[in-house]
């Protein structure tokens, strides 16, 4: 009898084991498996996403690394090796037990022979629900009606289903039991569907009844709301950075003109401005004749009046006297 052999024992679904095998035919192809129901019914009972094959050694030996999967059937689990059709060598098959932490587990359903059996329905209905819109946990309702074809009852047939992200319903889900289906007679079985919070895209749902009638759909589900949500808020964030970088620029140009007119003025030349004369100007002629006047009108030349000359210069509006000056013109006169 071949050997068979994994380290550890037990382990969650996610992690990896080491498979050993001895006594095999040398040459040979072998497939590795972990199953549900003690892989009672075939391929139908075992995770074949996470499956690995391994040429066996001329010392008639194998290993192989296998990813932990979540089997399709509940425990008691087994970790199943099988030589492939056709890869040389006798067929020969080997389980030892392997605990699945976290699994569900049930009783082992007995064997069950090929039945003639129909989906003639498969839906999936609700969801769609205002938490959906917003990130929520998405729920479903698969629904399958089963027609029995054949002239003998279909008692306690396995029913597996899952859901995936991807092409297949690799995820399991709770399926109720199955019960007996008459000849000609169609049963419906509800199978709950929960995605994880704020799914998005389309998703596959299905399984297999008895083993050997499949049955696959698809759904999408897209959180609108949640998604109009981050728009929004993305939106918005933009908006504040354009308006922040509008005034902080505006700032920078209003400090680079003030920086310019302080500059022009530092370097332009003072301007002084010149009251304008609220009389006509006064000629120096005149001003001449208006003294050697004042000469003659006071008999003593050279003697001028200092204060008639200063409101003489006022009664033609000049500029305010200055008296210093003033006095030094009157004294070159003398």
């Amino acid at each position: 009898m071949p050997g068979l052999s994994a380290e550890p024992g037990e382990a969650p679904a996610g992690t990896a084991v080491r498979v050993r095998g001895s006594a095999w035919t040398p040459g040979a192809m072998v497939q590795v498996q972990i199953c549900g129901q003690n892989a009672v019914h075939g391929s139908a009972d075992c995770d074949t996403r996470f499956g690995v094959t391994a040429r066996i050694a001329p010392t008639g030996t194998f290993e192989a690394g296998l990813a932990v999967g979540a089997p399709p059937s509940a425990c008691p689990c087994v970790i199943r090796a099988a030589t492939l059709p056709g890869s040389g060598g006798r067929a020969l098959q080997r389980t030892i037990p392997f605990a699945v932490l976290g699994h569900r587990t049930g009783a082992i359903l007995p064997e069950v022979v090929p039945v003639q059996a129909d989906v003639v329905g498969l839906d999936v209905v609700g969801g769609g629900g205002r938490g959906e819109l917003f990130g929520g946990t998405p729920r479903r309702t698969l629904v399958v009606r089963i027609r029995n074809a054949g002239a003998e009852p279909i008692k306690d047939a396995p029913l597996v289903a899952g859901w995936g992200a991807g092409k297949e319903p690799d995820s399991p889900l709770d399926a109720p039991e199955s019960g007996s289906i008459g000849p000609g007679e169609t049963a419906t079985y509800r199978i709950p569907v929960e995605l994880p919070a704020a799914s998005f895209g389309t998703f596959v749902v299905g399984g297999r009844y008895a083993g050997s009638v499949p049955f696959k759909t698809s759904f999408s589900t897209y959180p609108w709301g949640l998604i109009g949500a981050n728009a929004l808020a993305a939106l918005l964030l933009l908006l504040g950075i354009r308006l922040t970088l509008r005034r902080r620029s505006a700032r920078r140009a209003a400090a680079r003109t003030r920086g310019a007119i302080a500059s022009a003025g530092a370097l332009a030349p003072a301007v002084h401005q010149v009251a304008p004369r609220s009389g006509p100007a006064i000629e120096v002629g005149e001003l001449l004749a208006h003294l050697d006047r004042a000469d003659l009108a006071n008999g003593v030349p050279g003697q001028i009046d200092q204060a008639e000359l200063v409101a003489y210069l006022r009664s033609r509006g000049e500029p305010p006297v200055d008296l210093a000056a003033l006095d030094r013109f009157l004294q070159e006169r003398r």
